[in-house]
């Protein structure tokens, strides 16, 4: 199964480019008309188009888990105001993990946490939610 993520418009649509050089479909709300919508409408997006959500607005994502049985996936970068290439070396390692497993749907129902370049958790949701 290919990796689908959407960029949340606090992550650069650049970096959709380097993604699907990784054989990863990748799309930014900037370029999907979604610029500025709330978070509900971004989270309702991914999860039509089966889409794991890549942003830096943790907490108002988080949330939105609460009312979902199964999704997608979530993929946090604690670290805000970085550049793309900053960007690019903390997500790049956990792309990467993601390709490697064996399971077909590792994303689905899990939150990787990105902490700093190289460092992340991969935590399914009773792990993360009280």
């Amino acid at each position: 199964m290919t990796l689908r993520l959407l960029l949340d418009e606090n992550i650069s649509p650049f970096l959709t480019v380097r993604l699907t050089e990784m054989d990863v479909f990748a799309q930014a709300v900037a370029h999907i008309g979604l610029r500025g919508q709330p978070d509900r409408t971004v989270w309702a997006f991914a999860m039509r188009h089966e889409m794991a959500v890549v942003t830096t607005n943790a907490d108002d994502f988080i949330d939105l888990l609460e009312d979902v049985e199964l999704h997608p996936g979530l993929i946090l970068l604690r670290e805000s105001g970085l550049s793309r290439e900053q960007q690019w070396a903390r997500l790049e390692p956990v792309i990467r993990f993601v390709q490697s497993r064996t399971e077909p749907d590792y994303l689905v129902n899990r939150v990787i946490d990105i902490l700093g370049p190289g460092r992340f958790l991969s935590l399914v949701i009773p792990e993360l939610l009280p």
